[in-house]
């Protein structure tokens, strides 16, 4: 009877996987993820993604009621802003990731395979939206909205973290996000596990292409106008961090270490060319060159603190 039942529940789909394989930031189950959303985690993404701009476009005073200090604003965008936080921590998972069961001799379950390739690859393709300040960065019109904080409304943990003092820091929120994003997608045990899934399978995505699409997809993108671009550099200096963790990294197989490392070595090659007359591009080869001088010394620099966001809702019970 308990065989027909699971029987059953494998036949409608059911899966049964826990915490365990779901809350960590380098795990690699394509289902199990936490708060996420859709039949197709990627799609989801990019419909979240299109949902975050059309409610930000929209987002004005009227979000709060009559006599609430405009301060107030800035607590309620929060959520909006970070709205894709959790889906794109699931998406990230599917790169590099693994479809397996707690299986056992007999039941008849699919026990391990790596996730399918066009899947990775739609999963890579939504989550660079997510490092694009075009996608990513508050609309400039909007920041009008957000004045230092009234008396009696200060900052909480559940607001932007900044570098401005009093004033309200749009760049930090796009470093904070993009931080959010890398972390997973340069997670160095996922790094690891692109090294294996491409030596098992060559056609398969590998570590040197993902970092390739992500370097073209940030450091090389041109953004329209001024704001756009010094939010891109925020996210470029963070994608750059992240690459030089995973070299010199030392719980990751060698060929992480190898593989971000010639990546450097281009990256720092091609804005050489530049850094004559771009004062980015001189810094990023003035950092690249104190992490080749000194790799031991290399850490990573924080960015500001994602608001507190899980568990979702709580404050509805208080």
């Amino acid at each position: 009877g308990l065989n027909n039942i699971l029987d059953k529940a494998k036949a409608d789909g059911l899966r049964y996987i826990t915490d365990q394989d779901a809350r960590p930031q380098g795990s690699a189950h394509v289902l199990a993820h936490l708060w996420d959303n859709g039949t197709s985690i990627s799609k989801e993404l990019d419909e979240m993604l299109s949902i975050r701009k059309v409610a930000i476009n929209n987002f004005s005073v009227d979000n709060i009621q009559k006599g609430t200090p405009y301060s107030v604003l800035e607590d309620v965008f929060v959520p909006l802003y970070f709205f894709h936080r959790y889906q794109t921590e699931g998406v990230a998972k599917v790169i590099g990731g693994l479809e397996y069961n707690y299986a056992v001799k007999g039941d008849g379950q699919e026990v391990v395979a790596v996730a399918d390739k066009s899947m990775q690859l739609e999963a890579l393709k939504s989550v660079l939206r997510t490092l694009d300040a075009a996608e990513i960065a508050i609309p400039k019109e909007k920041l009008s909205l957000f004045p230092p904080r009234s008396f009696g409304t200060p900052r909480t943990r559940e607001s932007i973290k900044g570098k401005t003092g009093v004033s309200f820091d749009a760049l930090s929120a796009v470093e904070t996000a993009s931080d959010m994003t890398l972390k997973f997608l340069l997670h160095p045990e996922k790094a690891s596990r692109l090294i294996q899934q491409k030596a098992i399978e060559t056609d398969n995505v590998g570590l040197a292409d993902v970092l390739d699409e992500l370097i073209a997809s940030t450091i090389n993108k041109k953004q329209k106008d001024t704001y756009l671009n010094e939010a891109q550099t925020i996210i470029n200096f963070r994608v750059l961090y992240h690459i030089m963790n995973l070299a010199g990294h030392t719980n990751v197989h060698l060929q992480v270490n190898a593989i971000a490392s010639q990546k450097i070595n281009e990256l720092n090659m091609q804005l050489m060319k530049d850094s004559g007359a771009n004062a980015i591009s001189a810094e990023m080869v003035k950092r690249i060159k104190s992490y080749r001088e000194h790799p031991e010394q290399f850490k990573m620099i924080p960015s500001p603190k994602i608001p507190d966001g899980s568990p979702i809702g709580m404050s509805c019970f208080h």
